[in-house]
């Protein structure tokens, strides 16, 4: 029974504030989906959101730079994905020149999705070598270039992306489902690489680079890492949007959805991963919101004059006013607080049980779990 309890104990403590936000983004997707078949294509595109915004935290928010061209990797994954599970016929008529395997191989979706990631995670690998030795500005704008020269290699590499006519007939595989999967497994990596010595060290550095560096740690080996398992997810969540609309173009994934993401991320916060799950959720439901009104309509219930343009206007003034009032975010940077009865779960039970027993006694396992440092 102690031992039951201490186990169930460590669980809170380590998992617990990702389970609760896996939790409250299922039950925000379930209460999305309730209305009507529109809705539910709205929900698909909030949780390839949250993926990508998650994926982006995994950077910016451990290492402190923020990554502008991360949506060149969400190009990478989508078209690689959409490719790959092309069907021979149609890929031969689509493709006739595509080079390698491309041309003779077709995956499943799920298979194909994991891929792209891999993909996308290679190219990060190469490119990170380069960016993670620069920081601030300069490492922001580097990335600008990174997003520019894929977009243009994509427009142009007709025998793999068809070029500026797009890669299109793409078979439809994305669900609500399976994406809520991508969702939790983010998240539930974004946690553990968070509070892993990895992610520890990387903080470090973000909080005072040059004592982090005397103390010995390998900045660029820790930004490295980041950056990589960042692109992997990123790529799933581009390889995920391929799958979900049927076509990629090479405009896709460039400044509109940049600038979505980033306002999503700054909004919840940037230095923790509650408030970059609470801001994708919160800013996706305001987009969503802001996008019926430029069509005349709130919430398909009420008729207001269209305003074309008022979502970017909107979400841009409210990034202003959050980076003036409060730069950290919503959140301010704190992780979510689970209740302090729920992290000391089955302590009262083991000292209630050793009182019973001899009231002046405390029992070993009681004293550990009392004694336990929190993380």
């Amino acid at each position: 029974m102690a031992s039951t309890s201490k186990i169930a104990s460590a669980f809170v403590r380590r998992l617990g504030v990702p389970t609760v936000l896996s939790v409250f983004v299922v039950i925000a997707a379930t209460l999305g989906s309730l209305g009507p078949a529109s809705l539910d294509r709205v929900v698909v595109v909030a949780l390839i959101n949250i993926v990508f915004v998650v994926a982006l935290y995994m950077f910016v928010g451990n290492s402190g730079i923020y990554s502008f061209g991360h949506f060149s990797f969400a190009t990478i994954g989508a078209y690689f994905a959409g490719i790959l599970v092309l069907p021979l016929k149609l890929k031969g008529q689509l493709l006739p020149n595509a080079p390698g395997f491309l041309g003779s191989v077709s995956l499943g979706p799920v298979v194909a999705v994991i891929a792209a990631g891999l993909l996308a995670a290679l190219v990060a690998l190469v490119v990170v070598v380069p960016l993670s030795r620069i920081s601030g500005l300069a490492a922001g704008l580097a990335t600008v270039s990174l997003l520019i020269s894929v977009r243009v290699i994509a427009g142009n590499w007709e025998d793999v992306t068809r070029g500026k006519k797009s890669l299109s007939s793409i078979p439809i595989s994305t669900s609500r489902n399976g994406t809520l999967l991508w969702v939790v497994i983010a998240i539930f990596v974004a946690w553990g690489y968070q509070r892993s010595s990895f992610g520890k060290r990387l903080r470090a550095s973000k909080a005072d680079e040059v004592a982090a560096a005397a103390a010995g740690i390998a900045i660029p080996f820790q930004r490295g890492i980041a950056f990589v398992l960042s692109a992997f997810f990123t790529g799933v969540g581009g390889a995920l949007f391929a799958l979900f609309l049927g076509s990629v173009g090479p405009d896709v994934f460039y400044l509109d959805i940049t600038f979505l993401i980033i306002t999503m991320l700054v909004i919840g916060g940037a230095d923790s991963l509650t408030g970059a799950v609470v801001g994708a959720v919160g800013v996706s439901v305001l987009a969503e919101i802001l996008r019926r009104t430029e069509s005349g309509s709130i919430l398909g219930v009420i008729d207001v004059p269209a305003r074309p343009g008022v979502q970017r206007v909107v979400l841009g003034a409210l990034v202003v006013l959050i980076l003036l009032r409060r730069p950290s975010g919503i959140l301010g940077g704190r992780e979510l607080q689970m209740p302090e009865r729920f992290r000391r779960i089955g302590t009262v039970k083991v000292v209630k049980e050793s009182s019973a027993a001899d009231p002046g006694t405390e029992s070993p396992i009681t004293s550990d779990v009392l004694r336990e440092p929190e993380p």
